[in-house]
């Protein structure tokens, strides 16, 4: 059928074909959330689940994404073009499309913010994630070019196909022509939905409630997003100095310390029926290989910062031991520490003699000013950049990047090099894995020799991530986080100081593979030839081995700083002083306990 027709049969049914393009329409501002919502329970599941609150569940609250609700600014604007037959022209049909583009532009970045990183939409705190953040992102998934192509063709389609059904529904046919009856369930409507709106307000923010309203989404907005920027405003760094005053500490043995936080990997490891005996036996089965080679270990799991995205934010809260949950709140201390010493453990092992390495083998290189401010943001006597591995073989994944095995056994020759020239000093080693990056796919071999990965190569065609099949990408995930587990424990054996430290860290839950419900835990492993030092560790709620069977948090990310200050000065001290307190949450950002993510949702 071409428009004309079309126009025809609308002309003939006028009632059907508005409530059939105002719902598909309506229904459009919720179906984000829906494409989201993968492995949640579904309408008629939470419906029949509360049989004696069927009306409230029909008409006001229900936990699961469904585009069965009511979008008030919609419903308003459709029924005033109703009402006003002098509306129906074309300058006001395309302030109704900007209108209905800023909220169908607001479902998604809604969906995005809570969906990918569980936190709730605030401006203030997302616009740089969503500005720098979003290009660097796309830059380093390698996109093919044509997906932007279809990406751009797919946005023009659309926009078209909303401007003529939007002309359609407000046309003197369709919308003037429906019957009384309609009239007066519209009128209906619009009773309900603004009862609603005076009944519970701000509560229609909420995804939950079946009516919603974009005014007071973005008012709540607005006002979190204050709120955040005071709270950056008002920081005083004075107690954070105090909570890690080390002065007169002093370390007598001096181990290499190796910091090493593994992109993705969380706790929903532990959390799902089909994982959970996986990865067991393979924990089971590195600890052995461990252990047969004089390694002995202790695991817990950790609160992370931050949800499905955001590293920097995981990281810098467990090497400042400050509990940083929001881009703002980053940002300022970037800008505030370029030239200040911020208390952190960088610094605290700098005193004590060590040699600081960063290392970052992402091949998409930043411009020389702003490595060097990350370099004197942390603090580190060295950055390691793609450049200084000299790595000419195939690149993977994210960024892209060499693979793993390559570049920490490349950053370590590096270090011991410096060592052998004449340097003598501890080092320790700060770096983030790559390959365990979504997608998790393609994956590098594991070499017996990692200096043979360094071969001219093809870099292989990165995988459509979001064009296979969800148990595909469950597996792919999970084979990821394989390849890098083997990898470190590779790179452990061949450690050569026998007293050296290692902490593997995941910095967030995976995002696509894992929901809210899984929380914001993640591995900690520490692992060490002394097994006094690895014993201690009980004490603050580890357990032996790789495995972590209790599966409750035993600290936050931010608590980690003061715990490896007060394992080593434990450990190997001079024992002048009294300990250092250990935090197992690290520092709050004022100084009062930081709002964490909610368990359980608000309800009306």
């Amino acid at each position: 059928m071409g428009l004309r027709s079309w126009r025809i049969w609308f002309q003939k049914h006028p009632d059907l074909s508005f409530w059939l393009l105002f719902g598909l329409l309506n229904c459009l501002l919720f179906l984000p959330g829906l494409l989201t919502s993968e492995g949640e329970a579904g309408f008629w599941s939470a419906v029949t689940s509360a049989p004696t609150h069927l009306w409230y569940m029909l008409a006001i609250w229900r936990p699961t994404a469904d585009v069965g609700r009511l979008h008030l600014e919609w419903l308003l604007l459709t029924a005033l073009f109703v009402a006003l037959p002098f509306l129906r022209r074309t300058v006001p049909r395309l302030m109704l499309l900007l209108g209905y583009l800023l909220a169908l532009v607001y479902a998604v970045y809604e969906v995005a913010m809570r969906s990918l990183y569980q936190v709730e939409p605030v401006f203030y705190s997302q616009y740089r994630m969503l500005t720098e953040g979003l290009g660097f992102l796309l830059d380093g998934m390698s996109i093919p070019a044509h997906y932007y192509l279809l990406a751009l063709l797919g946005g023009g389609l659309l926009l078209s196909g909303l401007f003529v059904a939007i002309r359609l529904l407000t046309s003197q046919t369709v919308a003037g022509g429906i019957s009384h009856f309609s009239q007066a369930v519209l009128a209906l409507l619009v009773v309900f939905g603004l009862g609603q709106a005076v009944r519970y307000q701000h509560y229609l923010a909420q995804p939950e409630m079946v009516v919603s309203s974009l005014f007071f989404k973005v008012q709540d907005n607005l006002a979190a997003s204050e709120k955040m920027y005071q709270t950056v405003r008002s920081f005083d760094d004075g107690y954070v100095r105090r909570a890690y005053d080390y002065r007169g500490q002093a370390l007598v043995t001096k181990p290499n310390v190796y910091l090493i936080f593994l992109e993705s990997y969380g706790s929903v490891l532990y959390k799902r029926p089909d994982w959970l005996p996986a990865y067991t036996a393979l924990a089971d089965e590195l600890e052995t290989t461990l252990t047969a080679d004089g390694w002995h270990a202790a695991s817990a799991l950790s609160t992370s910062s931050t949800w499905g995205g955001g590293s920097w934010m995981a990281y810098t809260s467990a090497l400042f031991g400050l509990r940083i949950d929001s881009d703002p709140e980053y940002e300022m201390l970037m800008e505030r520490y370029q030239a200040d010493d911020f208390p952190d453990l960088g610094s605290f092992l700098k005193r004590q003699g060590y040699r600081f390495y960063g290392l970052s083998s992402i091949a998409l290189e930043l411009s020389d000013a702003k490595w060097d401010r990350y370099l004197r943001f942390y603090g580190a006597d060295r950055w390691l950049r793609y450049r200084d591995l000299e790595y000419i073989g195939p690149k993977y994944g994210w960024g892209p990047s060499p693979p793993d095995q390559f570049a920490l056994n490349r950053a370590r020759a590096e270090m011991q090099a410096e060592i052998q020239a004449g340097s003598e000093q501890p080092y320790f080693l700060f770096t983030i894995t790559q390959n365990l990056h979504y997608p998790w796919a393609p994956l590098p071999a594991l070499a017996d020799d990692w200096q043979t990965l360094n071969t001219p190569g093809d870099d292989p065609a990165p995988i459509d991530a979001e064009g296979i099949f969800h148990e595909t990408r469950r597996q792919n995930y999970f084979d990821a986080v394989a390849y890098d587990l083997r990898v470190l424990v590779d790179f452990i054996q061949n450690e050569e100081d026998p007293n050296a430290l290692f902490v593997l860290v995941g910095d967030h839950q995976p995002p696509r593979v894992s929901r809210k419900e899984d929380g914001w835990e993640t591995p900690v492993h520490i692992i060490s030839r002394d097994t006094v030092l690895v014993d201690s560790l009980a004490a603050y709620g580890f357990e032996s081995g790789l495995d972590v069977t209790s599966r409750s948090p035993s600290l936050h990310h931010a608590g980690i700083h003061s715990l490896l200050a007060r394992l080593l000065l434990d450990s190997y001290g001079d024992h002048s002083l009294a300990l250092p307190p250990f935090l197992p949450d690290g520092v709050p950002f004022l100084g009062t306990l930081a709002a964490q993510p909610k368990e359980g949702e608000k309800t009306p």
